[in-house]
């Protein structure tokens, strides 16, 4: 069995932001793919090794706080823009 390359936060993060930009496309019907099953795949292998690489490289908190940071600001930010209009 071979071993998985380890994926830094920043190189990881960097692709995930990617994933999340697209999602926050279509949500807002911008024109924007569908997420294809090799486009899912890719993310959530990603996601996976980095919360399953060995400390210190387990990057599964940091992954989370910026995930939900992320969301938290897209959310702010639409029901901010829906209550304004």
């Amino acid at each position: 069995m071979s071993e998985r390359k380890t994926i830094d936060l920043e190189q990881g993060w960097d692709f995930m932001q990617k994933g999340i930009t697209k999602l926050k496309n279509i949500l807002e019907g911008l024109p924007e793919p569908q997420f294809s099953s090799e486009d899912y795949m890719m993310l959530y292998t990603t996601i996976y090794n980095m919360c399953t690489q060995k400390p210190p490289n387990d990057y599964s908190q940091p992954l989370y706080d910026k995930y939900k940071e992320s969301f938290e600001e897209y959310i702010i930010s639409t029901v901010s823009n829906a209550m304004t209009c």
